[in-house]
């Protein structure tokens, strides 16, 4: 049965009406920002399904994602060259897993695990641009039930298709709404508010924007427990950023990594850009928790949704199996209750965040989620943790062309596609993945076992989809 959470459309103006024959209307951001605020619901009436979390009050979540960030490209994961002082901040005030893992590198289906907690051949999300079902349980909807204010601003691309707006059903359990289904257009904003059948175009850089947005959210909300996701389009090709974040990079020489082929075109200058400048959205997020008096009681997240290959093994953009694809930042500061300062190995898979942090909140999990709720690891009360991360990818909608599985545990990263195995690498031998060892007979027994761990975990999740495709691209070094 579809679930309808349906809210009363904003006023016309809100609801982005028609002016000079056009299907849509510009304001300013402050306009905007006025606009917005009015569509944003009053508070909510306390649910009791779920006993509040004892003692104090129920923490608040702010989540913030990228698309397609690495992990390589912050300060704080060991790179000099990217400007990020507010995340390596966070980081230091908070948790940095330093192994989080985008179980399939791609925006639709890691949407989805974020939203379910469940993996792409479970919902049916395999690939982009793929209705995330009706009846599959997502985090808002338990949020609400246990008595949180929701809202979601940016980027959303579950709708099954790119077109806008998204529907009300498809939206559910979100109170307050602030998105396009999927744009690239980083500095030409527009969005749907609530039900709104046309959109609002805001002029700017998008992120600021949205910043701004998430600010009065904030605001608004401070004095009751709130869901807040924040859902950034940088820094996803184009390659383009503000001129203000251009600036900090020029005169500077920026060093590929070591398994880019020589000459090969890498967009670094842009990409940190534009890094940089979600760095800059992400401190003023921090702040505004700060002076509303509300950070010792909210879980602050910053991650993404996949990496970008940058020229790497020399591969563009994601859904591929190298480091660069899928190891992603993961950032967590919850004051009251997470220890500062902690740098942990952990690995962290795309399913596990939904369950993780409903655990935070003191929510129960459903019991149809596939991830693992790292809560109690989080805050130290547990030592469990993944052995390994199971590795996923459908070629529809980009990619190498080919279906592939994968495992990533602390040491070992192993793939095979359709036509037979792809690339074994040990990640603390070789960080760079320079060495590719699936050929290697002195790692053949190595290889087996990780076949067989793979296999395992494809059983144990139910996963039998037949691998089809094209041989990739083939991998340049040097």
């Amino acid at each position: 049965m579809k679930k309808n959470y349906r809210r009363a459309a904003p006023d016309a103006e809100a609801a982005g009406s028609k002016q000079d024959g056009t299907n849509m209307k510009t304001l300013t951001r402050q306009q905007f920002i006025k606009v917005a605020a009015a569509a944003m619901p009053a508070a909510l009436a306390t649910n009791q399904a779920f006993p509040a979390p004892a003692p104090g009050r129920r923490p608040n979540l702010v989540f913030v994602f990228a698309d397609q960030m690495r992990a390589s490209a912050l300060g704080c994961m060991g790179n000099p060259q990217v400007i990020t002082p507010n995340l390596d901040r966070l980081a230091g005030e908070g948790l940095l897993v330093t192994n989080a893992v985008s179980a399939q590198p791609v925006c639709t289906p890691y949407r989805a695990h974020l939203m379910t907690g469940r993996y792409g051949h479970t919902t049916g999300v395999i690939h982009n641009d793929i209705r995330l079902p009706d009846d599959e349980t997502v985090i808002a909807e338990r949020m609400r039930q246990g008595g949180y204010a929701t809202g979601y601003i940016g980027k959303w691309h579950l709708a099954g298709n790119r077109n806008n707006p998204v529907d009300a059903t498809n939206r559910r359990g979100w109170d307050f709404w602030a998105v396009r289904n999927c744009s690239h257009q980083h500095s030409a904003p527009q969005y749907w508010l609530n039900d709104a059948t046309e959109p609002v175009v805001v002029p700017g850089w998008e992120p600021e924007v949205q910043t701004d947005l998430a600010l009065e959210f904030i605001q608004r909300k401070k004095r009751e427990p709130f869901c807040l996701f924040v859902s950034f389009g940088p820094p996803h090709n184009p390659y383009k950023a503000p001129e203000k974040h251009t600036a900090m990079y020029q005169g500077k020489t920026l060093t590929a990594r070591p398994n880019v082929p020589s000459g090969k075109t890498t967009n670094l200058l842009p990409y940190y850009a534009m890094v940089t400048s979600l760095d800059e959205c992400v401190g003023r997020i921090r702040d505004a928790l700060d002076e509303a008096g509300i950070a010792e009681d909210t879980i602050l997240v910053f991650t993404s949704d996949h990496g970008d290959m940058l020229g790497s093994q020399g591969h563009r953009l994601k859904q591929r199996p190298w480091e660069e694809s899928i190891h992603i930042p993961f950032i967590l500061r919850y004051p009251r209750k997470v220890r500062a300062g902690q740098r942990r190995d952990w690995i962290v898979s795309s399913v596990d965040v939904m369950p993780t942090l409903l655990g935070l909140c003191g929510l129960p999990v459903p019991p149809q989620v596939q991830g693992l709720d790292y809560s109690a690891t989080f805050t130290g009360e547990s030592d469990v943790e993944r052995e390994a991360a199971f590795l996923f990818n459908v070629h529809q909608g980009g990619g190498p062309g080919t279906d592939w599985r994968g495992i990533r545990t602390k040491q070992w990263s192993y793939a095979y596609h359709f036509a037979g195995d792809w690339v074994l690498y040990d990640l603390k031998q070789d960080p760079h993945q320079l060495n590719n060892l699936i050929d290697d007979p002195k790692h053949a027994a190595r290889k087996k076992e990780l076949h067989q761990q793979l296999e395992a975990l494809r059983a144990t999740l139910g996963e039998s989809r037949p691998l089809k495709g094209k041989m990739p691209a083939a991998i340049q070094l040097g």
